[in-house]
């Protein structure tokens, strides 16, 4: 995956300075790590019981379940703006996601009111979070480091996805909810369970 990232960066480079380059590097096709329930409930324990304020340790528990609830990559977390939530409509905006796309989430109704608290008082143009990207991504590493287990911010959207297939979601629907271009992309999540090859394994002798 890194060389292939990083063919993708020189070939446009060389592109831009006239120099052909046709060199391919073939991308694994690998599944996403599955993600238990459990590990996430140590995290929200062991935040939980940190001597912090508590004010710190609401905004850190509604940032994990917003992740958990909405499958938002690290920087649309860190980006989401009090403009961006609506809780008359019960909507969550994504602004300029990957490939500068936009995309609406609907919210659960175990986040709204957690959503709202953290809101109160803020202007419009406010991160929700009050975090950059990288500090956003260290400290879900951090909280995970001190729960014992191994997750990262992507995890959580690893988690969001698969619990959905798992459910029978409609995988149309889980690719808009994930901001995929190509179905394929969200595809891949069917089989990290195998739940759906289990019919077809019954059809054996």
């Amino acid at each position: 995956n890194s060389r292939a990232r990083y063919a993708t960066y020189l070939k446009g480079f060389l592109n831009y300075l006239g120099i052909p380059f046709d060199v391919k590097v073939k991308v694994p096709k690998t599944l996403p790590d599955y993600v238990e329930t459990s590990d996430i409930d140590q995290i929200v324990q062991w935040i939980k019981s940190k001597h912090s304020h508590k004010n710190s340790i609401t905004r850190d528990l509604t940032l994990l379940e917003t992740a958990k609830r909405t499958g938002m990559r690290r920087s649309e977390l860190a980006n989401l703006k009090v403009r961006d939530i609506s809780l008359d409509k019960n909507r969550l905006y994504v602004r300029g996601g990957k490939g500068d796309k936009d995309r609406v989430i609907p919210i659960h109704t175990k986040l709204k009111n957690s959503l709202s608290d953290l809101i109160q008082g803020k202007t419009e143009m406010e991160r929700v979070f009050g975090l950059k990207p990288r500090s956003l991504g260290n400290k879900f590493r951090n909280w995970s480091n001190q729960a014992g287990v191994d997750l990262h911010t992507h995890s959580f959207r690893h988690h969001f996805a698969t619990k959905l297939v798992e459910r029978g979601a409609n995988i149309r629907a889980v690719q808009e909810l994930l901001g995929h271009t190509n179905l394929n992309t969200t595809q891949v999540y069917l089989s990290v369970t195998g739940d759906h090859l289990e019919e077809t394994i019954g059809l054996l002798d």
